[in-house]
């Protein structure tokens, strides 16, 4: 370690921010220590002899570093006005604070972030300093006059909808709510109006307006030579603004393993260097390498100052002073030099992704790709292509393998073609940047050449998309894993350590292979150790999806077979399909549906549907008979035969399902009884596993429900009821309530929804039943387990 003094720099820091976690070291205490320490020098020619001696000042020094570490986290600390964090959601909140940045308009949306000084309603007043997401969503021609009239260090004044960021309301969910208050922002004031947007000081920031005005200006020209879709892979590119990305297209680029390319890292800045050398090659050394190192400081402004961009940016000025100085460098002192920098600005930033990911990667490629060229020498290989190639994919495989256990536990997926895509993908990706940048150069002084290489970036840049989207979309693209714990990741990275440390020390391919397989066999041997199925089989499990203002269920049959009730809400802004379901099935690692069932044709039951049939995720959809004259009926039948998915009607009937029984109820005498109505209609069944038994009844109305009683009668008891019509009066009647008898009855509605689902009347109703009630607007998603015997609430 004497050869990495800033690698013992680093972690001693870093250990400080960790332990800002569980105690907090008096600053008086750290102020003792250093006064110490300086009475131990002053005295080093008297003590300087006693081996102790230098041991005792290492030994402090470290405890000083480590309280550095400490103090600064415990500085930076997010701490949340406990006012504001008891706010949901409000309508006309005033807010009142100064513009800190605006991001790149978007398609029908513009995002800028206050530093609030005042937040109010005729519920609250908060005084205080609190950052706010601000979107604004209005018509296109009213979005881009005030984007004109916003600048960064103006004073605004906004009237709007406030409300947080959405929490994780379902197993394996992001959490969007942590994610802001990681970023200090606390909540969103969402605007429809350009007239609920008022400038109270015109003032703006001279440095900051000035990047902004050029973050513009390079869009505006990314967007005229570029066609749309690679304009938005550009802004992502060039300047780290990822919001017109589609989310299909950033799930793909995950599924394919090359998302980390959307993240402005050193591939990047490694173009930005070779251009300023470029630009500055007939300048004196010193003189290029001042503008070089000027240049990179300009570029990470420009970006919003990323950690990957400071990390290049960091390493890439070190190496450039090492030269001026002619001085040899370290990349692992580099490494750590960056790293230091970024936690001592935001020690908070060590819990960030992005800043995990870009440091595992490049250590990676320091510590394995050596090993690997190692490797590839003992071919003798001459051919020089050959060599750059098989070189390429080592850097490739060394990222991939630095990163793959944060890979798994953010995303929870292994892409299994990872390495090949990387091969074509990024080299392609570099391609389509430096052919950017000279299209911006050329569009300053020729631009009728700027329109041509445009079309030449273009045309790479969706050949590219084409090949990360067929890649991204194949059905053996990823591997879905679950269960990936922080334990996982840290028995990973011993093992890696321990192979890479032994693996020289085997002379034979025999004895290296043998390693290898004892290695990769403990890794998965001590990874199970903390593993714990969340739908086992053997059980039936019943998880109540959390869709907001909607309707989905989740079950999983004791035979490891699944049914999925309804699919929520899809609408212009958020799809639950999209967003919630295909996710979650994702995380539990269910590839297909078995059974689609979509209780009655409403948007809120089965808009999320669509989805999940164009990801392919449905083997039969279940419906009530098709009703000719409703036009989202006929359409959505023939969107499902399109995609040659059988469709199964209601009808009065038993399936056995393994050791489970599904009794449908539905009888063609209910539309003579309760005429046209869609919601009474709607697929009702009683699920019934050994002496457990949950009633599934849609959104059927009292009509209907009057209908079933006196039909079924004590046929329809149940220890479950999902409670019709979420909850609304319409629905649950005394009489229908009397013959299910439910100990358990589960309501699934949005927060605070705009029904005001559930009613008062229909909780008074199912609480004096001796009902227990479960709702997914107060508990999020509720996951039931069944052994046949006794119903559990798991707490997942």
């Amino acid at each position: 370690m004497k050869d990495y003094p800033v690698i013992r720099l680093t972690i001693l820091f870093i250990i400080g921010i960790f332990s800002a976690k569980l105690f907090q070291i008096s600053l008086i205490a750290a102020a003792l220590i250093v006064i110490l320490v300086i009475l131990l020098l002053l005295l080093r020619r008297r003590f300087n002899h006693f081996p102790i001696y230098s041991l005792t000042i290492s030994f402090l020094t470290g405890i000083i570093i480590l309280s550095i570490g400490n103090l600064i986290a415990k500085e930076n600390e997010i701490i949340i006005n406990p006012e504001i964090s008891r706010i949901d959601k409000v309508k006309n909140t005033i807010v009142i604070g100064k513009i800190d940045n605006i991001d790149l308009i978007r398609n029908n949306e513009l995002l800028f972030y206050i530093s609030a000084d005042s937040i109010y309603s005729e519920e609250f007043f908060i005084r205080d300093d609190v950052k706010i997401l601000c979107k604004v969503k209005i018509d296109n021609e009213s979005l881009f006059t005030l984007y004109d009239e916003l600048k960064p260090g103006q004073t605004v004044k906004l009237n709007g909808y406030y409300y947080k960021g959405r929490e994780k309301r379902n197993p394996g969910e992001f959490d969007y709510d942590a994610y802001l208050k990681s970023k200090n922002i606390l909540g969103i004031v969402l605007i429809n109006d350009i007239n609920s947007v008022s400038i109270i000081n015109i003032s703006a920031s001279a440095f900051g307006n000035a990047i902004h005005q050029v973050r513009k200006s390079i869009d505006n020209q990314i967007k005229k030579y570029n066609s749309p879709e690679t304009a938005a892979l550009l802004r992502g590119l060039l300047l780290a603004d990822r919001g017109d990305i589609k989310y299909q297209t950033k799930n793909q680029f995950i599924n394919t393993g090359v998302v980390h390319v959307l993240s402005v890292s050193g591939l990047h800045v490694g173009y930005i260097v070779l251009i300023f050398l470029f630009l500055f090659g007939r300048m004196n050394f010193i003189v290029r390498s001042v503008l070089t190192i000027v240049g990179l400081l300009f570029y990470m402004l420009l970006t919003g100052i990323p950690p990957s961009v400071f990390r290049a940016t960091v390493m890439s000025i070190v190496f450039i002073l090492a030269f001026l100085s002619n001085r040899s460098t370290n990349i692992f002192n580099s490494i750590s030099i960056a790293a230091l920098f970024i936690l001592v600005i935001n020690p908070n930033e060590l819990y960030n992704p992005g800043f995990q990911l870009s440091f595992a990667a490049v250590l990676a490629i320091a510590i394995i790709l050596p090993y690997l060229n190692q490797f590839i020498d003992g071919w003798n290989i001459q051919n020089k292509f050959i060599k750059y190639i098989l070189t390429f994919l080592g850097v490739s495989i060394s990222a991939q393998i630095g990163t793959l256990p944060f890979t798994l536990l953010y995303f929870n997926k292994f892409s299994v073609v990872g390495i090949f895509a990387n091969l074509l993908v990024v080299p392609a990706i570099g391609v389509i940047i430096a052919a950017a940048i000279a299209t911006l150069l050329f569009a300053i002084f020729v631009p009728f050449a700027a329109f041509y290489l445009g079309q030449a970036t273009s045309l790479i840049s969706e050949l590219t998309l084409d090949i990360i989207k067929y890649s991204g979309d194949l059905s053996y693209s990823y591997i879905s894993v679950t269960n990936y714990s922080l334990l996982d990741l840290i028995i990973f990275y011993v093992l890696l350590t321990v192979f890479l440390i032994y693996i020289v020390q085997f002379e034979t391919v025999r004895s290296k292979l043998i390693l290898f397989i004892l290695v990769t066999a403990s890794m998965f041997t001590f990874s199970a150790i903390d593993n714990s199925e969340l739908l086992p089989k053997g059980y039936l499990s019943v998880l109540m999806i959390d869709v907001g203002q909607g309707d989905s269920f989740l079950i999983k049959f004791p035979n490891g077979q699944t049914a999925l009730i309804d699919a929520g809400n899809t609408t212009i802004t958020f799809d639950n399909g999209e967003r919630v379901i295909i996710p979650l099935l994702n995380y539990l690692g269910i590839k297909k549906i078995d059974y689609g069932i979509v209780t009655h044709i409403d948007s809120d039951h089965y808009g999320g549907f669509v989805s999940l049939i164009l990801d392919d995720k449905i083997k039969e959809i279940l419906k009530p008979e098709i009703d000719t004259s409703i036009s989202k009926d006929v359409r959505f039948e023939e969107f499902v035969r399109n995609k040659n998915i059988p469709i199964k009607y209601f009808r009065q009937e038993k399936n056995i399902i393994g050791d489970a029984v599904l009794y449908w109820l539905n009888n063609d005498e209910i539309k003579n009884v309760t005429g046209e109505s869609t919601n009474n209609q709607s697929g009702i069944f009683k699920l019934v596993y050994g002496k457990n038994s949950f009633l599934f009844t849609g959104d059927i109305e009292k009509t209907a429900e009057r209908f079933y009683s006196e039909t079924y009668k004590n046929f329809l008891d149940s220890d479950v009821l999902k409670v019709g019509h979420h909850g609304s009066k319409t629905s649950t009647s005394e009489n229908f309530l009397k013959y299910i008898s439910p100990n358990i009855s589960l309501i699934s509605a949005g927060f605070k929804n705009k029904f005001g689902h559930p009613v008062p009347e229909i909780m008074e109703r199912l609480l004096y039943s001796g009902s227990s009630v479960l709702r997914t607007d107060l508990q999020k998603a509720i996951l039931l387990r069944s052994d046949g015997e006794h119903i559990n609430l798991i707490n997942w």
